[in-house]
């Protein structure tokens, strides 16, 4: 679900730049980012599932990074999206470190 909100956001990102005056060689350069975050995001997800314990870490990373991110979007008022992506960030997290512990114990 990350990872299809991170690339629905990167679709979104390339409708803006056509439909606003843009300088491209930067834009793309996010673009090219947040489309490989929700690849990155999506190889996480499927490790996770596998229950492979090494993909823990990284993807608590990945999620830290969107809280980051949601300051910003937060001091922009951007809360229509800066509201969604915390509580999924937050949820992942508080879920990856539950399932460590429980993974941990057996």
């Amino acid at each position: 679900i990350e990872a299809l909100f991170l690339l629905a956001i990167d679709i979104y990102m390339i409708a803006l730049g056509f439909t606003h005056d843009k300088e491209w060689a930067p834009y793309l350069g996010v673009i090219g980012m947040a489309l490989l975050g929700a690849i990155g995001l999506f190889f996480l997800a499927r490790g996770v599932k596998a229950g492979n314990r090494r993909v823990f870490a990284p993807a608590i990373l990945a999620n830290l990074i969107a809280l980051g991110v949601v300051k910003y979007q937060f001091e922009a008022k951007v809360y229509w999206l800066a509201i969604p992506i915390s509580v999924m960030a937050v949820t992942v997290i508080v879920g990856l470190f539950k399932e460590a512990k429980s993974s941990g114990s057996n």
